[in-house]
């Protein structure tokens, strides 16, 4: 029996932190701001997402044709949910999404070239990621301030948890000291930038502004233990449950 789309496991993302990228400010626009609207944003950007692979395929010179109709299909669906969420919801969502287009195309520009481990570039797709909260928010009629704060911090957090792993795989792939030094002052950094922000935005707003902001202390005091070899399974678990306890004290500090 011929296929009509490609196998799965060549249509999802291989990376397992871009999931992440994707899952934490989905969830957390729909969180503060359910609407119709808002959902079918994050379904459109959840086709885009998935039509990344089917995309580098295409444009790398794969002449594939399930690949090629899986990217029709993901298009498709990105497209038409995408009009559904503007009929809906109005043409406010885009603005944050044309405030990080740059991000976006500076994301897909690398992941195209396969240069998607420096730092940077995960930075810039984190921020372009974070972009889907604010647009969510801005489709659920809430206020262009409040869809900012939002993608800031969906942004930080995303951004100290990248340089976080980053430094625990530099452990664990033996990397030379001079590089794990390198390493260690963007956790510096992204933490201190989370807890300042978190210190001066949300703390001042109530009991889960401060249960918030002592969370990213927390969260700081974890990426400056020192290295601990785990099973890759066992820190996946560990991070993935530390992400969703944050997403939803987030979330409480936000409302």
């Amino acid at each position: 029996m011929s296929r009509v789309l490609p196998p799965w496991r060549t249509l999802l993302p291989a990376e397992h932190g871009s999931w992440f990228m994707l899952g934490f400010p989905l969830v957390l626009g729909l969180l503060l701001r359910p609407s119709a609207g808002g959902l079918c944003l994050g379904l459109a950007a959840l086709a885009f997402f998935l039509a990344r692979p089917s995309l580098r395929r295409v444009l790398t010179g794969q002449r594939d044709a399930l690949q090629f109709r899986a990217l029709l299909l993901f298009g498709a669906l990105s497209a038409g949910f995408g009009l559904t969420a503007l009929v809906i919801s109005g043409w406010r969502f885009l603005i944050p999404l044309a405030c990080v287009a740059p991000l976006v195309l500076l994301a897909l520009r690398a992941d195209l070239q396969r240069a998607v481990r420096s730092l940077a570039v995960e930075l810039a797709a984190q921020g372009a990621f974070a972009g889907l909260a604010a647009a969510i928010l801005a489709a659920g009629a809430a206020p262009l301030l409040e869809a900012g704060r939002a993608w800031l911090f969906a942004t930080l957090v995303g951004g100290a948890n990248l340089a976080h792993v980053r430094r625990l795989l530099g452990h664990a792939h033996k990397l030379a000291a001079a590089e794990l030094d390198r390493r260690r002052i963007p956790v510096h950094v992204l933490h201190l930038l989370l807890i300042g922000a978190s210190a001066l935005l949300l703390a001042p707003r109530g009991i889960a502004g401060l249960v918030w902001t002592g969370w990213t202390g927390l969260l700081y005091l974890r990426a400056l233990a020192p290295y601990r070899p785990l099973p890759a399974r066992t820190l996946g678990w560990r991070e993935g449950g530390l992400s969703v306890l944050g997403l939803l004290l987030l979330w409480r500090a936000l409302l």
